[in-house]
């Protein structure tokens, strides 16, 4: 395959298993380009098999999804979210034939669903990293003229991590590092958002919306100004929690984009636990 017939399928590609010989392909390519010093080709080459790597990580989220394994689905959305994070630099999303909008609202979505909310987050100090490209050790003040993230010869530009001290582990609930969940011992998560919307759609390009809103906690719709507040705090509703964040909660509202009747599913009420 030339590298025309390949944009050609990764344009058009709706199925659920990719050619896996399409890297092998890329990857002859762009040693043809480099041999040759043409940067620009090769840099080309690399943001197509970015493109794949997208595809197949999203592939790979949904088809564990399906079968319920949620945190291998959990790595795999977040690994995708990295690599749509390294393309976004050489490769603008609103102008491309890889329809990447779809895959990345698709992957912020299904995140929102997931149950978890506690995460590890290491400190550390490195004390000699080395360059991806030239191997040379470098530091603020000893730089080797190579930019993190900028492709050189069809390869992105990164730090090697040679020696490093750690310094404390922070539970945090926003971290780069998605993957580094917290999983408290005895307690299951409960991913019920997740498993009701793979009812309602047929395949992973099933476009869907996801809504954030707030909605009254059914123990207070209806109650008096001069009442009691259902928060058992002994105060008037009007001097508690009427008008306040703590009589509602985020009501999480999914709708389906396809021409595939369903049964519509009324509003209920999920924990973040079983």
């Amino acid at each position: 395959m030339d590298i025309l017939a390949i944009k050609d399928y990764l344009h058009n590609f709706r199925g659920t298993v990719l050619n896996e010989d399409i890297p092998t392909h890329l990857k002859s390519l762009k040693a043809i380009e480099v041999s040759q010093n043409n940067q620009s080709a090769a840099k080309e080459i690399w943001c197509i098999e970015q493109v794949y790597k997208v595809i197949r990580g999203y592939l790979s989220a949904f088809r564990n999804l399906q079968e319920k394994k949620h945190f291998d689905a959990w790595l795999a959305f977040d690994r995708t979210d990295i690599e749509l994070s390294f393309l976004r630099k050489h490769l603008d999303f609103q102008d491309n034939n890889f329809h990447l909008p779809f895959y990345d609202k698709m992957i912020f979505q299904y995140q929102k669903l997931f149950p978890y909310q506690y995460f590890m987050s290491r400190e550390m100090i490195v004390k000699r990293a080395s360059c991806s490209i030239c191997g040379a050790t470098v530091s603020l003040r000893r730089p080797c003229g190579h930019r993190i993230g900028e492709i050189y010869n069809g390869e992105q530009c990164g730090r090697i991590i040679q020696d490093a001290e750690f310094l404390a582990i922070a539970i945090v609930t926003n971290p780069f590092d998605k993957y580094t969940v917290l999983f408290p011992q005895g307690m299951e998560y409960n991913y019920s958002m997740l498993d009701t919307l793979l009812t309602q759609i047929s395949g992973p390009y099933d476009d869907w919306n996801l809504d954030f809103l707030k909605e009254r906690k059914k123990e207070f719709i209806g109650v008096g100004r001069n009442q009691l507040c259902p928060c058992n705090s002994g105060k008037k509703y009007k001097m508690c929690c009427h008008g306040t964040d703590n009589e509602l909660f985020d009501h999480h509202r999914i709708t389906v984009q396809t021409s595939t009747p369903r049964n519509n599913i009324p509003m209920f009420s999920v924990h973040t636990w079983k």
